[in-house]
């Protein structure tokens, strides 16, 4: 029931301070019924004094103030203790609410940092694939051939080498480990050559002059994040160092498909 319920909700002092008001009230309200019987008998007999009658009605007066004096108190506190249960209410949802809002923000923090990761990394990817789309090269250069038969007094116009003289040289590319590899183009470019290199081009196993590059590729490990694919060539050139360069082409794991497993077999294939 709604009665019983406020009543539920009234502390201690609060009701304390109704059943005394209520005595006062009905004890005030005795007297001066008792005090109103006085003064009719008191007008009936003539006999008596007025001024007994009138203390009584003061008395009761009295009490019907001190009645009121208590009922407002409790009327006081009954307000007092619903203002603070409704401070306590209002402050248990402010932090409810503050809570929630730190929690928003919270989630609002991680969702920026994790889509900042993804962007990087993004970013990193995009990256990748233009510098391997745009490859990778590498250069080594190689001496003149020194002949078997030149001795250390040898004129200054060397005989020239065979090609069987000529040493084996690797020319190594990094890329990184788990990509897959589209092209492997060997360029030449002599001692005093300014030309550009993608203007001097050799096909694998194919002559450049003196020099001659390995069909094949090959692959050896680098570090844990690179490999590096090479490919073999040799001069016999005497009079002139030979500048050997490897450009590479390739796609980052992410991108790639089954070539992966066999990186240099799908560039051969090429």
């Amino acid at each position: 029931m709604p009665g019983l319920s406020l009543f539920n909700e009234l502390s201690p002092n609060v009701i304390g301070a109704l059943i005394g008001a209520g005595a006062t009230l009905i004890a005030a309200l005795i007297n001066l019924r008792i005090a109103w019987r006085r003064e009719v008998l008191d007008r009936l007999q003539r006999s008596r004094s007025t001024a007994r009658g009138r203390r009584g009605l003061l008395v009761a007066i009295t009490i019907l103030v001190a009645a009121a004096a208590v009922g407002g108190y409790a009327g006081a506190l009954y307000v007092m203790q619903r203002d603070r249960q409704h401070t306590t209410a209002m402050r248990a949802e402010l932090q409810q609410q503050i809570a929630q809002i730190k929690e928003a923000a919270a989630r609002f923090g991680e969702s920026r940092l994790a889509e900042r990761a993804a962007i990087e990394a993004e970013a990193r990817v995009l990256d990748e694939r233009r510098r391997g789309a745009e490859g990778v090269a590498a250069t080594v250069r190689i001496a003149p051939c020194r002949p078997r038969a030149a001795g250390g007094d040898a004129p200054v116009e060397l005989p020239a080498c065979a090609e069987a003289e000529a040493t084996r040289v690797a020319v190594c590319t990094p890329i990184p480990i788990d990509a897959a590899v589209v092209e492997v183009t060997p360029q030449a470019r002599y001692e005093g050559d300014d030309a550009d290199f993608n203007e001097r081009r050799v096909a694998r196993g194919g002559r450049s002059g003196l020099a001659r590059f390995a069909e094949q590729p090959f692959e050896r490990a680098e570090s844990a994040s690179t490999r590096q694919v090479c490919l073999d060539v040799w001069s016999w050139d005497s009079q002139r160092a030979l500048d050997a360069r490897l450009l590479v082409k390739y796609l980052p794991a992410d991108r790639t498909d089954a070539a992966r497993a066999t990186p240099v077999q799908a560039a051969v294939a090429r």
